[in-house]
C-alpha cells in the first residue's frame, strides 16, 4: 500500500487526517488511521492501523500506538508510551444517546513511560503514573499510581512496575521501595512522589 510523506512523517495513503492536526518528523501513520482536528502527535511515534485520535488529543515523543486503538477527546499522554491493540480511552462518565456534553476543560493524562496491555479500558478523570503498567483487558477506574502495576476489573494494583518492565510481585502494604531482580534499579512503588530513579 502506497504512502505519502507529509512533513517528514510517513502518512499511508487511506489515513484521514485533519489539516489542523501536528504530526512530528519521523512519525508512521499507518492505513486506515484517523486524526481529528487540532490533534497533536509528536516525533518518532508508530500509530498503528486503524487507530483513532479525536480532537485535541495530544501525544509526546516515542509514543506506539497498536492498532485499532481509540484516544478520545482529553487524553494528553507524555512521551515513550507503550498503547496496546484494541485499547480505548472512554472521555464520557454518563453518556446518552443524542446528548453531547461539553468535554472542554476536561484532561486526564498517561505518564511518561507507562505501558498498557491489549484491550484495555481507561475511563473518563483517570491519570496513570510515570511507568505504570496495565495489565491486557483491564478496566482502569480510578488513578495509578507511578511504578504501579494493576490488571483485573476494576483494575487492582499486584505490583510494581520497573523501568525496565519487569513486574516485582509485592503487596502494596509490605514496603514502599524495591529493587529490580532483572535490572538492579530502586523504584519507589504505590505512591506519587519523585521517581527513585538516578
Amino acid at each position: 500500500m502506497g504512502a505519502k510523506t507529509l512533513e517528514l512523517a510517513t502518512i499511508a495513503e487511506t489515513a484521514i487526517i485533519d489539516p489542523t492536526a501536528q504530526i512530528g518528523k519521523g512519525t508512521k501513520v499507518w492505513a486506515f488511521v484517523q486524526i481529528a482536528e487540532h490533534a497533536v502527535i509528536g516525533e518518532e511515534c508508530v500509530i498503528g492501523n486503524g487507530a483513532y485520535i479525536d480532537q485535541y488529543v495530544r501525544i509526546g515523543n516515542r509514543v506506539r500506538i497498536h492498532n485499532k486503538a481509540l484516544l478520545y477527546h482529553g487524553v494528553v499522554v507524555d512521551d515513550d508510551v507503550f498503547i496496546g491493540p484494541g485499547v480505548c480511552f472512554t472521555n464520557d462518565a454518563l453518556p446518552r444517546s443524542g446528548k453531547t456534553r461539553d468535554l472542554s476543560g476536561k484532561k486526564w493524562k498517561v505518564g511518561k513511560g507507562v505501558s498498557i496491555g491489549a484491550n484495555a479500558t481507561i475511563l473518563p478523570d483517570t491519570n496513570i503514573g510515570e511507568y505504570a503498567m496495565i495489565g491486557a483487558g483491564s478496566i482502569v477506574t480510578k488513578n495509578v499510581p507511578k511504578h504501579t502495576a494493576v490488571c483485573g476489573n476494576p483494575a487492582r494494583a499486584v505490583g510494581a512496575a520497573c523501568y525496565c518492565g519487569n513486574v516485582i510481585k509485592q503487596k502494596p502494604t509490605t514496603k514502599k521501595s524495591t529493587r529490580c531482580e532483572l535490572c538492579g534499579e530502586s523504584i519507589t512503588m504505590f505512591e506519587r512522589g519523585k521517581s527513585a530513579k538516578k
